[in-house]
């Protein structure tokens, strides 16, 4: 239905139904067969239609008044079966789940706004390649102050305040908090994770509700921006549901049978699961049906569905149909969370970890170019086994795991790349174009590439990642100053002062009026115990700016008032 990257990348559903269309005036009735957020398909017994021509579609049944463009025909029968590619996504809760919405265009890779709204209710979730990155809520429950008054971690007197302050400088709520004192700067990432993740958990309550998604460019007003699992958003959204007729509407029979999911992409997915979801995991074993499982389960039946209603519709389990021939891939699949950790493993990440950058696709799931779609797939089912973060609950280096994150990003782009048959003839052809098994980049490319790595893993918290990312950026480019500064900041969280101080010196070098730059070198300062140079290169910073807030932060901090 969906062309090109697109294609399967969003649910179907089964409709039986009429819709009328209208194409250049013409009207007439045609009957649905299946229908998805990127599109649909219908059966006519009119003259074919042209490839490429935008039709009007109302379907009633659906609420949908739409229109598309056509991609395909197929004659079935004494019927024209078409394909509708929809030009705008949008519809009601009703009949789109809201993990499918959500998983869809993740899987789409699109990059827009997500609108949510439910009478006055406007919720806005901000998708870039597919990935969740912030969300936003007219609802005053929603902003910073009240979700962290009621996770305890603001008191009443203190978030009032902040609003008093708010309204006096115009700034935002987080700003006024850490300014505040109520706020450490290093836990506001974490504070404005939690707020995004209640924005968008607070939707799985709503049993009624419009979307539409708009592919447009994102805002560039956010100073943070996440990047968020849309499956373990699904699975927690579910487990706060407490209306079980709700829920069981959109469950299945107690005498379907579970697995888990036939599909890599879907199997392994960023989802925590407690020692009680995992309990309920483990259960299943592909022929033990939904009433086994609930008689097993240490848990009371409602808390057990909610547990598998959730692992479904993040697609980690599926319902297996009668007859249907089990997947033995897939049969000891959980072992990956048992397994231990040794020298011989985190020798054998590094070494992958380290020639990353020249390995293509093919060697790094050792198959040959000429490799079915099932020996990719098996090749992908035991190397995510291997490799896994979640496999992996203890591991003692946070480097390590940001390798093993590195490594499993690497192998699930492999993986949908030679899986699809348009993208892998495009990466073949890249390959011959080339001639090596890695296009050749400029070193201000690698640097750029680095540099942005590194930005993910400073923001992540993940210093001593991010320092040695922003070492090799240095490496291959370093006439830029914000790389050295940022390169001092991932140092200086490392408590690595001095070598802190020579990276941000070497930036002002660069670019000597940086307030930005000049108020860090100060905070160094601090800790090295040079308050009269720190003084000093503060009122240097509010000189150049004299609303920078680091500055006057750190004059704060020695006792000494504010020039601003």
């Amino acid at each position: 239905m969906e062309s090109g990257k697109d294609r399967r990348r969003f649910t179907r559903y089964k409709q039986n139904s009429e819709l009328m269309a209208s194409l250049g005036g013409d009207l007439f009735k045609a009957h649905i067969s299946e229908f998805s957020l990127g599109g649909l398909s219908f059966y006519i017994n009119t003259k074919p239609l042209a490839q490429g021509s935008v039709i009007d579609l109302k379907i009633e049944d659906l609420n949908l008044d739409i229109q598309g463009k056509v991609v395909w025909m197929k004659e079935e029968d004494f019927s024209l079966r078409v394909g509708i590619e929809r030009l705008s996504i949008y519809g009601n809760l009703k009949h789109f789940p809201l993990s499918d919405i959500f998983l869809s265009l993740q899987r789409s890779e699109k990059t827009g706004i997500l609108e949510m709204k439910n009478g006055p209710v406007l919720k806005k979730i901000c998708i870039k390649n597919g990935d969740m990155i912030f969300a936003t809520s007219n609802q005053e429950e929603d902003r910073l102050g009240e979700v962290l008054v009621k996770a305890g971690k603001l008191t009443l007197e203190q978030y009032y305040q902040s609003i008093e302050s708010m309204k006096k400088t115009g700034k935002r709520q987080g700003a006024v908090l850490v300014e505040l004192g109520y706020l450490k700067p290093k836990d506001l990432i974490w504070a404005v994770t939690h707020q995004v993740e209640e924005i968008i958990l607070s939707l799985f309550q709503w049993e009624d509700g419009e979307f539409e998604f708009k592919e447009i460019p994102l805002p560039s007003d956010e100073v943070i921006t996440l990047k968020l699992s849309a499956a373990n958003l699904i699975y927690r959204g579910i487990k706060r549901i407490d209306n079980f007729t709700y829920l069981k509407e959109g469950f299945s029979p107690v005498d379907a049978i579970l697995d888990y999911s036939a599909d890599p992409m879907d199997l392994f997915q960023d989802i925590r699961l407690e020692e009680q979801d995992k309990e309920i995991l483990f259960l299943i074993d592909g022929s033990r049906t939904i009433g086994e499982i609930l008689s097993l389960s240490p848990l009371d039946n409602f808390q057990t569905l909610k547990i598998l209603h959730g692992l479904l519709s993040a697609r980690i389990i599926e319902i297996r149909e009668k007859g249907q021939v089990e997947d033995k891939i897939s049969k000891d699949t959980l072992k990956r969370f048992e397994v231990g950790l040794d020298s011989a493993f985190v020798e054998k990440v590094d070494e992958i970890y380290d020639r990353l950058d020249s390995t293509n696709y093919y060697d790094i799931f050792g198959i040959t170019k000429s490799a079915r779609l099932d020996e990719v797939k098996e090749a992908y089912y035991k190397k995510t086994k291997e490799f896994h973060p979640d496999r992996h609950f203890y591991l003692p280096s946070e480097t390590l795991k940001n390798k093993l994150n590195a490594l499993f990003s690497f192998l699930t782009k492999a993986y949908k790349t030679l899986s699809d048959e348009e993208m892998r003839k495009e990466y073949d052809q890249s390959l011959i174009a080339s001639g090596t098994k890695r296009a050749e980049s400029s070193d201000a490319e690698l640097a750029r590439d680095k540099f942005i790595e590194g930005k993910e893993a400073l923001r992540k918290r993940y210093y001593t990642e991010a320092a040695e990312l922003f070492r090799q950026t240095i490496y291959f480019d370093n006439t830029v100053a914000v790389y050295h500064f940022c390169f001092g900041l991932a140092l200086e969280k490392e408590n690595k002062f001095q070598e802190a101080e020579e990276s941000i010196t070497t930036a002002l070098k660069l670019n000597p009026d940086n307030a930005d730059y000049i108020a860090e070198l100060g905070h160094i300062y601090l800790e090295l115990y040079l308050n009269s140079r720190a003084k000093e290169t503060f009122e240097k910073a509010l000189e150049l700016d004299p609303s920078n807030e680091r500055a006057t932060e750190g004059l704060q901090k020695i006792g000494s008032p504010s020039r601003v």
